[in-house]
C-alpha cells in the first residue's frame, strides 16, 4: 500500500472507477459520468487514471466487459444476445465485432474452446502460491462432488468490499491481507447487528479468462439489501469502501472444511468440470467463498439451471 497520502488518494479513486465500471456492466454511461460520481474533473481522472493502472479508463471498460462475456460464454446458459446485452452491447453485430477484435474468435467459436490458452498458465501461478500459504494441506477431492451440494436462495443483497490487490501477484496479496480485512468486515457486522450478512471473498474478473496478473480479488461482506441502514451507509462511507449490486436468485451451495485459500482452486475445477459434463450452468459469473471460519467456507455458485 502507498503511504503518500496524495498518491493513496489516487489509488482509491482509481479503485472506486474500477468498481463503478463493474457494477454498472450492462449499462452505457460516459467517462464524465464517473468524474462527476468521484467528484474531480475529467481531465484530472482521464490522466490520474492511466497514471495510476498503467490502462486508460475506456480501455478497461471495454476489456473487462468482454472478459465477463467471455465467461458468461463459457460457463452460463445464456444466448449470445442475452450476454451482449448484460455487458453493455445494444446489438448482437456490435458484442460480435467487439468481441471478435479482442479475442480473434467470434463468440460462437470461443464457446466451443475446451481449454482457454491462459487456463492452465493461471491454476498453476495460483495453485503453487496457495500451497506456499495456505494452512491447511491438499483436500481430499472427493469433498468437491456435486453430490455434497446443497441450494440455497439469496436475496437482492449489496457486496460492500475493498480490493486486495492490484498488481502482479492477486493471490498472494489476498492472501496476506486478508486477516486483516475479515476483521474489519466481521466489526463492521457486529457493530451494525448484520445476522443476514456474510464475510465473503472472490474476484471482480473472469476466471480464467482475465490474466492472472489482472485480477482484483476482494474481501467484502454481502447484506440483504432490505438490511442497509442510513447508518450502515455512514460506516461504509468512513471505512472507504466499495459496492456491487448482487442479483438475487438460486446457489448452488457446497460446505468445505477449509480456509479460502485452499478451497479456491478445487472451487474452479469443480465448477468447470461440472459444466463440461453438463450437470449445471451458472447464471452469472458472480460466484464467491463465503469465510465462515479459519478453516470452514461455504462455496456459492448462482445458479441458471438445472440439467439433470
Amino acid at each position: 500500500m502507498n503511504h503518500n497520502p496524495q498518491a493513496r488518494e489516487m489509488e482509491l479513486m482509481a479503485l472506486k472507477a474500477l468498481s463503478y465500471a463493474d457494477d454498472h456492466m450492462s449499462e452505457s454511461f460516459e467517462m464524465k459520468d464517473v468524474s462527476d460520481y468521484l467528484g474531480i474533473s475529467y481531465s484530472y481522472f482521464y490522466h490520474s487514471f492511466t497514471t495510476i493502472t498503467g490502462e486508460p479508463y475506456w480501455q478497461y471498460v471495454k476489456r473487462h466487459r468482454l472478459e465477463v462475456s467471455a465467461g458468461l460464454l463459457r460457463h452460463s446458459g445464456y444466448n449470445i444476445s442475452e450476454i451482449g446485452d448484460m455487458t453493455g452491447y445494444a446489438t448482437v453485430a456490435a458484442y460480435t465485432k467487439a468481441f471478435t477484435q479482442y479475442f480473434h474468435k467470434s463468440p460462437r467459436s470461443f464457446r466451443k474452446i475446451d481449454t482457454l490458452p491462459n487456463e492452465k498458465r493461471t491454476l498453476e501461478l495460483v495453485n503453487h502460491i496457495v500451497h506456499t500459504f495456505a494452512k491447511q494441506g491438499s483436500l481430499i477431492t472427493p469433498l468437491f462432488s456435486f453430490e455434497r451440494t446443497e441450494s440455497d436462495h439469496l436475496p437482492e443483497s449489496t457486496l460492500f468490499y475493498t480490493l486486495l490487490s492490484r498488481g502482479q501477484d492477486p493471490v498472494a496479496q489476498m492472501i496476506m491481507k486478508m486477516n486483516r480485512e475479515q476483521a474489519r468486515m466481521r466489526e463492521i457486522i457486529q457493530t451494525h447487528q448484520l445476522i443476514n450478512a456474510k464475510v465473503i471473498t472472490s474476484t471482480l474478473d473472469s476466471v480464467p479468462v482475465t490474466d492472472y496478473e489482472r485480477m482484483s480479488m476482494y474481501a467484502g461482506i454481502l447484506i440483504p439489501t432490505k438490511d442497509i441502514t442510513p447508518a450502515l451507509l455512514q460506516t461504509i462511507q468512513f471505512e472507504r469502501l466499495m459496492q456491487k449490486r448482487m442479483p438475487g436468485g438460486h446457489y448452488i451451495t457446497l460446505p468445505v472444511p477449509t480456509d479460502f485459500a485452499t478451497a479456491g482452486i478445487p472451487m474452479y475445477e469443480f465448477i468447470d468440470r461440472y459444466i463440461k459434463e453438463g450437470v449445471f450452468k451458472m447464471s452469472g459469473t458472480h460466484f464467491f467463498i463465503s469465510m465462515i471460519g479459519p478453516n470452514e467456507s461455504v462455496i456459492y455458485i448462482p445458479h441458471f439451471r438445472q440439467l439433470i
